[in-house]
């Protein structure tokens, strides 16, 4: 285990134990990219609120762990836990926000169940071929391949993440990085048309 990650493991003991000052020290490392796990997700005006409603769900389950309810599988990697927090306020959000009445992380897309908010993201980032590929994805598949690759987590890390076996987590990349494949050719060919 890294030290960043030992030392953030123990800060989350202390926060567990009632230390306002490990809680603020957790918050401040690890507020970046909780905001960049946000940004591709919901529209700018919502990360603020998304962020907060992370940090609240991880009080509430600070308040259970300092009463003696601990999680079936005990904490190894802080950035997997808060991630796999934030995953789930994500499908929250669009549970509640979405069009649609039945959300399914593992089939819906962004663009099915919100397309202003891609739209918005598109044009306010100037998203790449990628990024748009990307959000193609299941929502699941995309969470899953930005913290693979953008956040380079370990496939135990991710295992925690999903509440899954390293395994599938490991064939879901696998799958979804076959899908990013096949619509960034799709992408190139469009490109090559219109460019005639």
């Amino acid at each position: 285990m890294a030290e960043g990650e030992q030392d953030d493991l123990e800060l989350l003991k202390a926060w567990h134990t009632g230390s306002t000052t490990a809680g603020n020290t957790l918050y401040r490392r690890h507020e970046a990219p909780l905001r960049r796990f946000f940004v591709s997700k919901a529209p700018p005006q919502d990360t603020d609120e998304l962020v907060q409603q992370t940090w609240m769900a991880m009080t509430r389950n600070q308040k259970k762990a300092a009463s003696g309810t601990t999680p079936a599988n005990p904490i190894q990697s802080v950035r997997a836990y808060i991630l796999g927090v934030a995953r789930h306020v994500v499908f929250a959000y669009y549970r509640k926000t979405g069009q649609k009445t039945e959300f399914d992380p593992e089939v819906d897309s962004l663009a099915t169940i919100a397309p202003s908010v891609s739209q918005q993201l598109s044009l306010r980032r100037n998203i790449k071929r990628l990024e748009l590929a990307m959000q193609t994805l299941p929502i699941d598949s995309q969470l899953l391949c930005e913290a693979f690759y953008v956040e380079e987590f370990t496939g135990p890390e991710l295992a925690e993440m999903f509440n899954l076996p390293e395994g599938t987590v490991r064939s879901r990349i696998k799958r979804a990085k076959e899908k990013i494949d096949e619509l960034m050719a799709r992408f190139e060919i469009r490109m090559g048309k219109a460019s005639m």
